[in-house]
């Protein structure tokens, strides 16, 4: 798995915990509030600068295989080195492959979720009055459903 998911999802976990916790632990982590809205937002640009990043990653190992002629051999797990039963056929290097668009869409919704139901538990409690919340979802790109609401 990716770093760039693997944050996501561990900050989509947490705020998770955070939802269905108890009062008192919702409080806490509400007095950390902005924090976690910046988790979220970091996490998403992340996310969605992902394919530039892995373009020039991809560029830059093309470019450095070609430059040095870049070879290697198969890999034995056997002895853990250069595989000797296959032969001295070393290819080059395969190219490093993308996450599919599909994950990375998936990620971002579920961490969006995860915020978007942290923020209406603690409308809930009270913690957040009406243009707050409005306020914070607009900063991770969601709407509101009012049937979220309801106490």
């Amino acid at each position: 798995m990716i770093y760039t998911i693997e944050k996501a999802n561990l900050v989509a976990t947490q705020l998770k915990k955070f939802t269905t916790g108890y009062a008192h632990h919702v409080v806490g982590q509400y007095a950390n509030i902005d924090f976690w809205l910046e988790e979220v937002i970091t996490a998403q640009r992340t996310i969605d600068a992902y394919r530039y990043r892995f373009n020039d990653m991809r560029d830059a190992q093309k470019e450095w295989v070609e430059k040095h002629d870049t070879q290697v051999f198969s890999y034995c797990h056997i002895c853990r080195g250069k595989c000797e039963l296959i032969g001295d056929n070393p290819l080059p290097p395969s190219p490093p492959k993308r996450m599919s668009s599909a994950v990375l869409d998936t990620t971002r919704k579920e961490l969006v979720n995860a915020m978007y139901y942290f923020l209406t538990r603690c409308y809930r409690m009270g913690l957040l009055n009406d243009i707050q919340l409005k306020q914070k979802c607009d900063r991770i790109g969601t709407s509101i459903d009012p049937s979220d609401l309801e106490t």
